[in-house]
């Protein structure tokens, strides 16, 4: 079987392309699909019969279709809007994109709990968000149920693997699965190839990219790289999400910035109640690894890569990723 590699909408966002648009872009550029953020950036109403033209747009042109629910989480929902969202007004809310998903022909949907930032709020805990976001997909699960639609909850720059495994165990897996972001796991202290073994059997989406560590005054920073130019082990973990599930779609997923992970405070620390010494180990190892490589110079630094903007490298980032998981999924397909 051959896999069907695509990419996310956001990583060519700046193109400021309709859904129309990104459909022909990817069959130029020789990709298989594209998953989009929200239905709603197909058609900002959610009308059924515009998401059904455009999902048989997408066959016609023998292109994959994905596509995400805005957040379940109602905190953070409530933070944007700036006002009290409680559960069962968010759920209501988010019954028309569930079903948009549905007319779209997609059995999954991604979707995001929290940003970088959520986790660390000083007003409403952590696992209070999780625990309002359970709640939230408790009560839509009837009408995904109903549709056939499953909730891909993503390891963005918030969940641990530990975290997202409670989760499904309370929701069901004929509710909710996983969107595995393989760049992400590092940022939460999830050693990349055993958290990939450990999603496997759920996962129903992905974000790929690659990532590297480097070491700074307040222990460690993040950056996104191109697939298969980074520090982590693409090909150990692309395999068990390809052997659990041979028709996976790989959606490329890149972006710019680096993200600050300050391993050396203590306060930002406690953040992670669950974190283990072996778990802070194994990343510390991959961001060693990445100096040694900084060093010899098989690898750029960070800093060198962000003076580079983000309009001249992102075409050449996607082209390189597309090239090198085509030649890995050929080789990972064999067994």
């Amino acid at each position: 079987m051959t896999l069907k590699i695509g990419f996310d909408s956001e990583t060519v966002g700046l193109r400021g392309l309709t859904a129309e648009a990104l459909l022909d872009f990817a069959v130029e550029r020789g990709f298989d699909g594209v998953q989009f953020l929200d239905a709603e950036l197909i058609d900002p109403e959610l009308d059924p019969e515009v998401l059904e033209a455009f999902r048989r747009q997408a066959d016609e042109m023998g292109l994959y279709l994905e596509v995400g629910l805005p957040t379940p989480n109602p905190i953070r929902r409530s933070r944007v809007e700036d006002r009290s969202i409680g559960p069962g007004e968010h759920a209501r809310d988010l019954a028309s994109h569930v079903e948009a998903v549905a007319a779209l022909g997609c059995g999954h949907a991604r979707a995001c709990i929290g940003d970088r930032h959520d986790r660390f709020r000083p007003d409403i805990r952590w696992d209070e968000q999780l625990d309002a976001t359970f709640d939230v997909l408790r009560r839509l699960s009837p009408l995904l149920r109903e549709t056939g639609v499953r909730v891909a909850l993503e390891t963005h720059a918030d969940l641990t693997v530990n975290e997202l495994c409670h989760l499904l165990e309370r929701l069901g897996g004929d509710v909710a699965g996983v969107t595995l972001d393989t760049g992400n796991l590092v940022m939460r202290f999830d050693e990349p190839v055993a958290a990939a073994e450990r999603l496997a059997p759920h996962v129903l989406a992905t974000h790929i990219n690659d990532a590297v560590l480097a070491f700074t005054p307040r222990g460690l920073c993040w950056q996104a790289r191109p697939v298969g130019s980074g520090g982590l082990p693409m090909p150990d973990l692309l395999a068990p999400l390809i052997q659990a599930n041979p028709g996976l779609n790989l959606s490329i997923a890149l972006h710019a910035r680096t993200y600050d992970l300050p391993i050396y405070d203590r306060t930002w620390l406690a953040f992670f109640p669950e974190l283990r010494p072996e778990s802070i180990a194994a990343i510390v190892r991959i961001a060693a690894t990445c100096e040694r490589r900084f060093a010899e110079g098989s690898l750029a630094r960070p800093e060198d890569v962000e003076g580079i903007a983000w309009a001249d490298r992102y075409l050449d980032w996607l082209a390189s990723s597309l090239g090198f998981l085509r030649v890995v999924t050929r080789s990972l397909a064999r067994f």
